[in-house]
């Protein structure tokens, strides 16, 4: 009878322990859903600038849940400065070589999305 209440104390505990995020160090969730594969047989494309967005926050109780906020905010930032620019995302323009940082620095976490925008012109 112990034992079937430990190992039930132990399941218990199993399915109610923490459960492991999304956001550890692959970048899983934010990288390619879509894979698409262009292939150029000729320079069809020219590129408009690289640009790079910040966004920040201050960590609290050793857990952040709102990082899809910081990495959206931080693609605002991006579009922001393109935009300053010069470079609206418009027509045929496109982002590619996204690439999305995460930085902890103590109690804070910084992320950077920084990529180039290409416009098609044939």
């Amino acid at each position: 009878m112990k034992k079937l209440l430990f190992l039930s104390a132990v399941l218990a505990i199993c399915f109610t322990s923490c459960k492991t995020t999304q956001f550890g160090g692959n970048n899983a969730f934010y990288g390619q859903v879509n894979q698409t594969q262009v292939v150029l047989s000729e320079s069809n494309f020219k590129v408009l600038g690289s640009f790079v967005g910040h966004s920040n926050t201050k960590v609290k109780l050793l857990s952040i849940k709102d990082k899809d906020g910081l990495v959206a905010g931080a693609k605002q930032d991006f579009l922001n400065n393109a935009r300053a620019a010069g470079v609206e995302l418009t027509g045929s323009r496109a982002i590619v070589n996204a690439c999305v940082d995460y930085i902890t620095n103590g109690d804070r976490i910084t992320v950077t999305f920084s990529a180039e925008i290409i416009e098609f012109t044939k």
